[in-house]
């Protein structure tokens, strides 16, 4: 497993905002917060929404990650 730079965890959470999964690196966008608990994210294909993710296996997503994020939603939504 990666060891994760403690300045990637992110803090001041946006709604919309595009992050990373700790665990798997893969981009996803922030749908809600619940206090205490973690946060909803899905990837750019809607997987993953309504799984709770804890606070700290939220990272800063790096340029290139919203860059692939964004053409990947925009390819996955045109076919549908």
């Amino acid at each position: 497993m990666m060891k994760i730079n403690e300045s990637w965890k992110a803090n001041n959470l946006k709604l919309g905002a595009i992050y990373a999964h700790r665990h798997t690196l893969e981009p996803m966008r922030l749908l809600s917060i619940i206090p205490c608990e973690g946060v909803w994210m899905e990837t750019a294909t809607g997987e993953g929404y309504g799984e709770t993710i804890p606070f700290d296996e939220v990272l800063y997503a790096t340029k290139d990650e919203v860059t692939d994020f964004l053409e990947d939603s925009r390819t996955y939504n045109n076919k549908n």
